[in-house]
C-alpha cells in the first residue's frame, strides 16, 4: 500500500516538472561562433571531393567535372535516391500490420465484485468475489489485414515509383541546364585568356601616348584643339578596352563556379585553334526535332507522370468509398491466475462502412475529374509550349550560327589591318594613334567572334535541353574524369545526329541500271558510294519499303520516298547549279531540294502545270549529296527545256517509264 501511493506521488510530480518545462521552452538563436564553426565545416565539404586540376581543361574535362563536382547536381541526385528510397518504403505499407502488445496493470485494492439477482433485482448478501489478480500482465501478438488499406498502399506505391522517375527527370533537366552554362563560360573564359596579354599591352600604349599628349599639352607643343581631339581618340580607345576587360574578367569565376572549383583558383583551359571552331552539326529537320521533344523532353515527361499520379488520386477516391474490412489473428498471454488457460488465440474480422461517404461520393468524383482535366489541360499546354520552343530554339541556334559566321568574317578583315597597320608602323608610316586605334577594333572584333561563338555554343545546348537529348547515358562504365572525359569529346562530335542502323551495300553496273523484281526488293533500302574520281560518300540512311539505292556511276545520290507512277522530274536551274558546285542541298531555295511528282500528262504545258507533290530529304552526307532517283527500270535521260516551266529556261529533265505502284523510283545522272 505504502509502495502503490509512493509510486503515484513520484509519477505526479514528474509529470508536474515535465509541464512546466514545456512551459519554459524559448528560441534559441545560432551564435556567431557557431555561424563561423558551420562556415569552416561547410567550406570544407564543399570542396572536399574535388579532383585536382593538373592540365589544361578542354571543354569535355570541363563539361566531365561539372558533371561529377556540381553542387547542384549532386543535390538532385540526391533528390532522386530519396524519392527511389521512399518508393522502396511505401511497398512495405502493403503487408499486414503485426503488432506486438505488452502491458501491466496494478491496483491498490482487489476488483471484487458483487452480483444481483436479474429476476427479484436484489443485491446478493454473500461476501464480494473477485477473479483478477491486483497485479496482472497482458502480452499478445497480433496480424491485421485491412484491405481497403492494402488497395490505398498499392496506389501509394505506384505514386511514390511515378514521383521517383519525376526525381529523374529533374536531375535530366538540370544536367541539360549545367551543359548549357558550362558551353557558355568555357567560351566566355577562353576569350579572357585569349584576350587578356593583348588587352594589356594596348591599354599599357594607350596610357603611355595619353600620357605623352597630355604633356604637350603643357608644354604647347601642339594647337590645343588638334591635342583635344587626339586625347578624345585615346580615351574612347581606352574606355573600349576597360570595357572588354570588364566583360571578360568574370568568366573565369561563373566557369569555376559550374566546374565546383574555388573562386581565383589556378585555371588553364586548353583552346582549340580557330579553324576548329565551327558550328556544331545539327542533321535533323524541324519535323524530327518535335517528334523527339515530343518522347524525350524531361518537362513533357514530368508532366505525364504527374498526369499519372492524379488518375491514381482518382483510383484512391473510389477505393475510400469502399468499406473497409478488416482481418485479424492474435496470440494472447495473461498472467491473471483465475484464468483456466493464460495463453490462447484470438481470429476475426471486422466490417467498417462511412455511409457519409456514399453521399458524398458524387461531389467527390467531380473532384477528382476536374483534376483529371487540369492535370491534362497542363499536358496540352505544355506540349503546344514545348512545340513552340523547339522551333524557336532552332531558329535562334540559325541565327546565332549566322552571327557567328559574320562575326569571324569581320575578325578575319580586321586582323588583316591590323597586320597592314604593324607594317606601317614598323615603317613610320602610322602614328601611334592609328596603331591604337586599330588595334583596339581588332580586339573587339576577335571577343566578338568569341562572344558570337559563345551565344552559338549556349543556343545548341538550348536547343538540345529541348529535344531532351542527353550527352551521357543513365549508366557509364566509369566516373574517372579523364574516362569521362573521352566519352563526351566522342558525343559532341555527334550530338545532334540522328542515330542510324548499318545498312549493307549493294553494287550496280555503271553503264545502265537493270530493273529489279519487286519480290526481290529488300526491305531496307541501302545506300552506297560512288566511285573514287566522283569523291561523293553518302551516309547509311534508313528506308522503308520504297526499295533500294544503288551505287551508280552518278554524281549524286540520294533517296527519295515512293508515291505514285512518276513519268518526268524537273530539276531547276538553281538545283543544277548546286549539283555543279557539290553545294548541299539544303542550300538551294527554301532550304531544300525539290522534287517535283508530274503525272502522266497530256502535253507538255499540262505536265509542266500538273504537280502531284512535293517532299524533301534534306541533310544527307553535309553538302555532298544531291537527288537521283533510281527506277525499277532502265531510266533514259533526255534534255527537254521545252516541256519545262517558262520561268525555269534550264531545266533538266530526266524521263522515265511508268513503273508499277510498288516499284521503286530512281534516277541516273550523268550531266555535269
Amino acid at each position: 500500500m505504502r509502495s502503490y501511493r509512493l509510486l503515484r506521488h513520484l509519477l505526479a510530480s514528474a509529470s508536474v516538472v515535465a509541464l512546466l518545462s514545456a512551459c519554459a521552452v524559448s528560441p534559441n538563436p545560432l551564435t556567431e561562433a557557431e555561424m563561423k564553426a558551420q562556415t569552416v565545416a561547410d567550406k570544407a565539404e564543399m570542396f572536399s571531393a574535388d579532383a585536382p586540376v593538373t592540365k589544361p581543361l578542354s571543354l569535355s574535362d570541363a563539361i566531365a567535372r561539372a558533371l561529377t563536382q556540381n553542387l547542384d547536381r549532386r543535390t538532385k541526385v540526391m533528390e532522386e535516391a530519396l524519392a527511389a528510397g521512399q518508393k522502396n518504403v511505401d511497398r512495405w505499407d502493403l503487408l499486414p500490420k503485426m503488432v506486438a502488445n505488452a502491458g501491466y496493470t496494478g491496483r491498490s485494492e482487489a476488483n471484487a465484485t458483487r452480483s444481483r439477482d436479474a429476476v427479484t433485482n436484489v443485491t446478493s448478501t454473500s461476501n464480494p468475489t473477485y477473479s483478477t489478480d491486483r497485479d496482472n500482465i497482458t502480452a499478445d501478438l497480433g496480424l491485421t489485414w485491412n484491405i481497403l488499406d492494402f488497395g490505398v498502399s498499392y496506389v501509394n506505391a505506384q505514386q511514390s515509383a511515378d514521383k521517383a522517375l519525376i526525381a529523374t527527370e529533374r536531375r535530366r533537366k538540370t544536367v541539360h541546364n549545367l551543359i548549357q552554362e558550362v558551353r557558355f563560360a568555357y567560351w566566355r573564359t577562353a576569350a579572357a585568356q585569349v584576350l587578356h596579354a593583348e588587352v594589356s599591352n594596348t591599354v599599357q600604349v594607350a596610357e603611355k601616348a595619353l600620357t605623352d599628349a597630355r604633356a604637350v599639352e603643357r608644354e604647347g607643343l601642339r594647337s590645343q584643339a588638334e591635342i583635344l581631339r587626339y586625347q578624345k581618340n585615346l580615351l574612347e580607345n581606352l574606355r573600349q578596352l576597360e570595357a572588354i576587360s570588364h566583360e571578360l574578367s568574370t568568366a573565369r569565376y561563373e566557369l569555376a563556379a559550374l566546374v565546383n572549383l574555388p573562386p581565383g583558383s589556378e585555371m588553364n583551359l586548353d583552346i582549340p585553334a580557330d579553324s576548329a571552331m565551327t558550328i556544331p552539326p545539327m542533321e535533323m529537320s524541324p519535323e524530327q526535332m518535335e517528334e523527339l521533344a515530343f518522347v524525350n523532353n524531361p518537362d513533357l515527361r514530368e508532366q505525364m507522370y504527374l498526369a499519372r499520379i492524379t488518375l491514381d488520386e482518382t483510383k484512391k477516391t473510389i477505393l475510400k468509398m469502399l468499406p473497409g474490412i478488416n482481418l485479424n489473428i492474435n496470440n494472447k498471454w495473461d498472467s491473471n491466475s483465475f484464468l483456466v488457460d493464460h495463453q490462447w488465440y484470438e481470429v476475426g474480422s471486422k466490417i467498417t462502412w462511412n455511409l457519409f461517404n456514399l453521399l458524398s461520393a458524387p461531389d467527390q468524383m467531380d473532384s477528382a475529374e476536374a483534376n483529371e482535366k487540369v492535370a491534362n489541360a497542363k499536358r496540352v499546354a505544355l506540349r503546344m509550349a514545348i512545340l513552340a520552343q523547339v522551333h524557336v530554339s532552332y531558329r535562334q541556334f540559325q541565327n546565332a550560327g549566322k552571327q557567328f559566321q559574320r562575326a569571324d568574317e569581320l575578325y578575319q578583315v580586321e586582323q588583316r589591318l591590323a597586320q597592314f597597320a604593324r607594317v606601317r608602323s614598323e615603317n613610320d608610316a602610322q602614328s601611334v594613334m592609328e596603331r591604337i586605334a586599330n588595334q583596339t577594333s581588332a580586339i573587339a572584333a576577335r571577343l566578338r567572334r568569341y562572344q558570337s561563338y559563345a551565344q552559338m555554343q549556349s543556343a545548341f545546348g538550348k536547343m538540345q535541353a529541348t529535344l531532351g537529348q542527353d550527352l551521357l547515358p543513365d549508366q557509364v562504365a566509369s566516373h574517372d574524369i579523364d574516362d569521362l572525359s573521352n566519352t563526351i569529346n566522342a558525343r559532341l562530335e555527334t550530338w545532334g545526329r540522328l542515330p542510324t542502323a548499318p545498312i549493307p551495300v549493294v553494287d550496280a553496273a555503271p553503264e545502265a541500271l537493270a530493273p529489279v523484281p519487286v519480290a526481290e526488293m529488300p526491305v531496307q533500302a541501302p545506300v552506297v558510294e560512288s566511285t573514287p574520281d566522283q569523291s561523293v560518300t553518302v551516309q547509311p540512311v534508313a528506308a522503308t519499303q520504297d526499295g533500294p539505292v544503288v551505287k551508280a556511276k552518278t554524281k549524286k545520290v540520294a533517296v527519295v520516298r515512293r508515291k505514285a507512277a512518276v513519268t518526268s522530274v524537273d530539276l531547276t536551274a538553281v538545283e543544277q547549279q548546286a549539283v555543279k558546285s557539290d553545294r548541299n542541298w539544303n542550300d538551294v531555295p527554301d532550304q531544300s531540294a525539290r522534287l517535283r511528282e508530274v503525272s502522266q500528262p497530256a502535253d507538255d504545258a499540262e505536265r509542266s502545270a500538273n504537280v502531284a507533290a512535293t517532299w524533301v530529304r534534306p541533310g544527307l552526307d553535309e553538302g555532298k549529296v544531291s537527288e537521283i532517283l533510281v527506277k525499277a527500270s532502265q531510266g533514259r535521260q533526255t534534255q527537254s527545256p521545252a516541256a519545262a516551266p517558262a520561268k525555269d529556261k534550264d531545266v533538266l529533265r530526266y524521263d522515265l517509264p511508268a513503273a508499277s505502284e510498288d516499284g521503286p523510283i530512281a534516277i541516273a545522272s550523268s550531266a555535269n
